[in-house]
């Protein structure tokens, strides 16, 4: 059920809210109405989903309360117990999501001798990778200070399967949750307009950009041996475009829905394409993936405190596991290790190029070079998605190979050729518009200019706000017969 679907928007999301706030005094009450319709939600996916959800959330619970019991007698037996259950949900995610990829690997190897091993019929619940590193945060936080857990069932299984979040994410942290899922909720008027807006917004990122741009890039990436270096790289460049709209329009979405609940969650984007580096990227890009990798794993390693190669390696290692995160394929793995490789050649030839720069007379401060420097981390990251989006290393490198080898054919951008690409002419006008929009607005948002003044506007200019994106969303958005969760990228993640 996605946030865009008709059930979700005309029955499930209205109920629940009606719901929800006639018990406002009963904040217990109101705890058990959205974790209810949390299990709804998710459950609609795949019934099995749940089986996975709660063995996650049971065995945490009790088993940090057990430990918990040992804190006094046999304190490092509580960490002992702890580190278990965190050991238990990654194996969780490992289990499901990685026996595959881990069979495929052996059977390639066991080939030249004649040998395989058979596939296992594994079932893998939507936005996994999402609820288990949200539940390491509390375990991570329990290892860290030893104080006393959660003690509502209830709390904790909302902070784990809170609807809004489960699917893909962002990811919060247990810390800042919790605290939020005990307080008294209140819902004014503003944050409900300012709700409304960042959904509508959202809504327009995911189905009048992003599924609009699928129509052209599922086309030329399934059939690249038939196009030439222009529709590809054009193709490359709109799928940067398609990720982003629809990532980050769920995003949006999410933090809207869970602010008409009381919820003021953290924003997981922030213009990427706005980033003058590949650091500066990812403090924009996925923000609450980028702080989970920073705070569980490269600052335990050591971060940069321990010599120039150990920082390159923990770099390394935590685009690894970025990589890997993202999905039990090579492509992921290979995209994971070229932001590595970017970040660790971009620190080693700093000071050369900033020597280079003063050689030059070259003022870095200048708008030309700033928007210099955007080009480039547009062009790594958009060579990095080939990878991402590509079925197989196979494709991926038939894809950059068909790049540099095929006709170059300039004409096909005016001749009418994109029509027969999967989007009619007026397809083409509307995302170029649209696209527009979406430049103009990020160049606002990077200037602080946000939702809320914005929804602080006259009520003149906000409804007529609201009514043409509501009427672009409704004439212009793209529908398909399947729509569903896991049309969004990052669902299945």
């Amino acid at each position: 059920m996605a946030f865009t679907s008709i059930p979700f928007l005309v029955a499930f999301l209205p109920v629940t809210f009606i719901v929800y706030w006639l018990f406002f005094k009963h904040i217990r009450l109101q705890n058990m109405i959205l974790l209810l319709a949390s299990c709804i939600f998710y459950g609609m996916m795949n019934v099995k989903y749940l089986l996975f959800l709660w063995a996650s959330i049971g065995i945490t619970f009790f088993g940090v309360h057990y430990g918990y019991r040992h804190r006094l007698r046999r304190p490092d037996t509580q960490k002992k117990i702890y580190k278990i259950v965190l050991v238990f949900n990654f194996f969780i995610l490992i289990l499901f999501k990685y026996t595959n990829f881990a069979i495929g690997n052996i059977n390639w190897i066991l080939q030249p001798f004649g040998r395989q091993i058979g596939v296992a019929k594994i079932l893998l619940p939507v936005g996994l990778s999402f609820y288990i590193f949200q539940s390491s945060t509390y375990l991570f936080h329990m290892i860290k200070t030893g104080e006393e857990p959660e003690k509502s069932f209830i709390r904790y299984a909302l902070f784990v399967s809170f609807f809004p979040t489960i699917v893909s994410g962002p990811i919060q942290r247990s810390e800042e949750m919790l605290p939020k899922i005990r307080e008294k909720k209140v819902l004014s008027y503003h944050t409900f307009r300012e709700a409304i807006f960042i959904f509508l917004w959202g809504a327009f990122l995911k189905m009048v950009i992003a599924d609009r741009i699928a129509l052209f890039t599922g086309t030329v990436l399934k059939n690249y041996k038939n196009y030439g270096s222009v529709v590809l790289i054009l193709s490359a460049c709109l799928y940067s475009v398609q990720i982003y709209a629809d990532f980050s329009g769920y995003s949006h979405m999410a933090i809207a829905v869970a602010k008409l609940f009381g919820y003021d969650l953290f924003e997981n984007f922030h213009q990427p394409y706005f980033a003058t580096n590949i650091p500066d990227f990812w403090r924009r890009w996925h923000i609450s993936l980028t702080k989970w990798l920073t705070d569980y794993i490269y600052i335990p390693l050591g971060g940069n405190r321990r010599g120039v190669i150990r920082k390159y390696i923990h770099i390394f290692i935590v685009f690894l596991v970025s990589g890997i995160w993202h999905g039990a394929a090579w492509t992921f793995i290979v995209w994971g290790l070229l932001h590595a490789g970017y970040q660790i050649i971009g620190q080693m030839t700093k000071k050369k190029r900033e020597k280079l720069y003063q050689q030059l007379n070259i003022k870095t401060e200048a708008i030309g070079f700033i928007w210099w420097q955007r080009f480039g981390v547009f062009f790594l990251t958009t060579f990095a998605w080939i990878f991402f989006s590509a079925s197989s290393l196979h494709q991926a490198l038939g894809y950059i190979r068909r790049i540099f080898i095929a006709p170059v054919q300039m004409w096909v951008l005016f001749d009418g050729s994109l029509a027969k690409t999967g989007m009619k002419n007026i397809d083409w006008w509307i995302l170029i518009l649209s696209i527009l929009l979406l430049l103009i607005v990020s160049k606002y948002r990077e200037n602080k200019i946000n939702a809320k003044i914005l929804v602080d506007q006259n009520i003149a200019t906000r409804y007529v706000i609201y009514i043409l994106l509501f009427f672009v969303i409704i004439i212009f958005g793209v529908y398909g017969p399947d729509y569903s969760a896991a049309n969004f990228i990052y669902a299945g993640f």
